[in-house]
């Protein structure tokens, strides 16, 4: 599917707005809210409320999946791992924060976008261009910061029901001034029906069955404490994802994947608050648990009972000076990360004597990170800013018990930069930005370990150069933004194989992406109800420089090239009743799954539907994701869950 029309939709936006723009003087001045999803706190730089995202979306996922530069990449059911491209970047090439602190962790280079409950977001900060001094850290796509709530104005209680067995119930609020807790629950069975390749019981191919051993459940805890301008978190969570055997869905299947973590972050207050000195600094550390288990050998080769241990440690500290119209900041970070593995079933993992046997492994990484830059503004119309970064890793890895620990170190560093100008005036943004970023391998991509993934001493860091061009016009109703920017990336980490399926990252190819993004939103009144409409459209074209001959001139994976975006919302009260319906619309295609172009995926054609009333301190929604229950292939290359329906309902006091 090729978004043929384009250029045609970039005309209509800015026609469009500039029609706004240069409206009638004397026509009757009516005016409306402002789109909130969207507002920035400058330019680069998107931020929108916890309550606006649970309001108008429902999670998180939604949110960001309205987005004109974002695909939501969900690898099956409620539990199973959500991540995020921007901008036509990878998963792994973009940065996630939860209160500034990567979690991104080191083993796999991933996150999880589904293991931050809605009610636990304070507001969430987006940066696409890469380019704000505040949010820049390197990213290859995009950096998301999402920040938690630290304090409770208003107690809340919060229950969801839904298709599928899901339900959730969460309460938050403060204990006393200083102290503020959060406690919440959710499960779901997952049991949509699925085409199952070859059924356990014999059926005919692809018969749609309910998935079996697909349940999922998460308990999270989060106590804040807030003290003057320093701010304290103290956060644990216990999950379970049970794994469904996809190909035969078989009845006596018990695998499952548990996590059990612990986290600790303190630190100080926003930033750019005074003029002068002033410092911030922070300190953060995690310790998670995971486990591995397949009794009955349904998934894996063998009855597996696998542990992981990972341990994060990250100190921060940013000297700034503020005088009026520029702020000269610089800061050092210092992270390490630990990751252990044990395998229990394998009688040879200590000593790690047979080739086809898993090794229990110890790998650590340590990260320096040290940067400075400025920001400018040069008058009320002109601004710049410049950052320069160097990043240093040390990793190292060894067989834990093993008398031979063949144990190798690494040591790297790389130097990258931004750099932007931009122009505001009565009606419009614009920002002109550059940067050269890069994406650490993960101790997986690095040493192998989870199956038959060789380890690669050799692997390189990808960098990047980003060129970006942001476009926004605007008046009191409406908005239009075009983005169009260009990256080349080297050194592109890919997993390949050999005849007997055994695989090793590689650096292997280079790859070049052009990409225009444009957006048009705006408000109107119509009696009496107030209606936010707008389109978007994004068009990706990418090109593999490769080594290996089957990925030469080929398009990127995992990416959709073309997408459309429709929504419309509608606010209106009746009889002291706040009402609010939303639908959201997406269609996207252009997408494989491999970087030899062999495996075309589906086309995503998805409408979402969601009604919210509220009545003082009582509201209640419904909520249905993929309305036509449409299940096409998605990234994964499994259909996709279908239809899903929730009833909420939440109470303030």
């Amino acid at each position: 599917m090729k978004l043929s029309h384009s250029s045609y939709l970039l005309i209509a936006s800015l026609s469009g707005v500039s029609a706004c723009v240069h409206a009638d003087p004397t026509a009757p001045s009516v005016i409306l809210p402002v789109i909130t999803e969207t507002a920035s706190a400058s330019i680069g730089v998107e931020t929108i409320s916890g309550d606006d995202i649970k309001n108008r979306y429902g999670n998180l996922q939604s949110y960001l999946k309205s987005l004109t530069s974002m695909q939501v990449q969900h690898s099956g059911g409620l539990g199973d791992p959500v991540l995020l491209s921007v901008r036509g970047a990878s998963g792994r090439q973009t940065t996630m924060l939860i209160n500034g602190v990567r979690i991104n962790d080191a083993q796999g280079g991933g996150y999880d976008l589904s293991q931050i409950p809605v009610d636990m977001i304070e507001q969430v900060e987006i940066s696409s261009s890469g380019s704000n001094g505040g949010l820049y850290d390197g990213a290859i796509g995009g950096t998301i910061n999402i920040i938690t709530r630290d304090r409770e104005y208003q107690r809340r209680i919060a229950a969801k029901l839904g298709n599928h067995g899901y339900r959730s119930i969460s309460a938050q609020g403060d204990v006393n001034p200083m102290i503020s807790l959060y406690a919440g629950s959710e499960s779901s069975d997952n049991n949509f029906n699925y085409p199952v390749p070859t059924p356990w019981d014999g059926s005919e191919r692809n018969s749609e069955e309910a998935l079996n051993n697909a349940e999922f459940y998460r308990h999270t805890l989060q106590l804040s404490v807030h003290s003057g301008d320093i701010q304290s978190q103290v956060g644990w969570r216990h999950q379970s994802k049970n794994i469904p055997d996809y190909f035969r869905n078989s009845p006596i299947n018990r695998a499952r994947y548990s996590i059990r973590e612990l986290t600790f972050s303190t630190g100080n207050g926003a930033k750019y608050s005074n003029n002068g000195f002033n410092l911030d600094w922070s300190v953060a550390a995690s310790r998670k648990n995971e486990s591995y288990q397949d009794p009955e050998s349904s998934i894996g080769l063998g009855e597996d009972d696998n542990r992981y241990k990972l341990q994060h440690i990250e100190m921060s500290l940013a000297p700034y000076w503020q005088h009026e119209d520029i702020v000269v900041s610089t800061g050092i970070t210092g992270e390490f990360d630990q990751y252990q593995s044990r395998y229990v079933n394998d009688p040879d993992s200590r000593e790690c004597t047979t080739p086809d046997g898993s090794c229990d492994q110890t790998a650590q990484q340590s990260v320096i990170n040290i940067n400075t830059g400025v920001d400018y503004q040069i008058n009320p119309q002109w601004g710049s800013g410049l950052a320069v970064y160097h990043r240093r890793y040390d990793t190292s890895n060894e067989r834990t018990h093993a008398d031979n620990p063949l144990r190798t170190d690494i040591e790297q560093s790389f130097t990258g930069a931004s750099a932007s100008v931009d122009h505001r005036s009565q009606h419009s943004e614009i920002q002109l930005s550059a940067r050269r970023s890069t994406r650490i391998p993960s101790l997986y991509e690095r040493y192998g370990d989870r199956g038959l993934m060789l380890g690669n001493d050799d692997l390189a860091a990808e960098t990047a150069d980003n060129l970006s061009l942001d476009i926004t016009l605007f008046d009191a109703r409406s908005e239009a933004n075009v983005v169009v920017f260009y990256r080349k990336t080297y050194d592109t980490i890919v997993p390949v194989y050999d005849s007997r399926g055994v695989g090793r990252y590689e650096n292997s190819s280079d790859a070049s992406m052009t990409g225009l993004e444009s957006t048009l939103r705006h408000s109107l009144q119509v009696a009496g109800i107030t209606f936010e409409p707008s389109l978007s459209a994004a068009h990706y074209t990418s090109e593999l420089d490769s080594d290996i001959r089957a990925f030469n001139g080929k398009q990127l994976p995992g990416i959709y090239h073309d997408r459309y975006l429709a929504s419309v919302t509608a606010y209106f009260d009746r009889k002291s009743i706040q009402h609010s319906l939303g639908l959201d619309v997406e269609v996207a295609g252009n997408l494989y799954l491999d970087s030899g172009n062999n495996n075309r995926g589906d086309i995503r054609r998805s409408i979402d539907l969601i009604y919210r009333a509220q009545l003082k301190t009582l509201s209640a929604s419904v909520q249905v994701n993929n309305l036509l229950n449409n299940q096409f292939k998605d990234f994964s290359n499994r259909p996709v869950a279908g239809r899903q329906v929730y009833l909420s309902a939440q109470w303030q006091f």
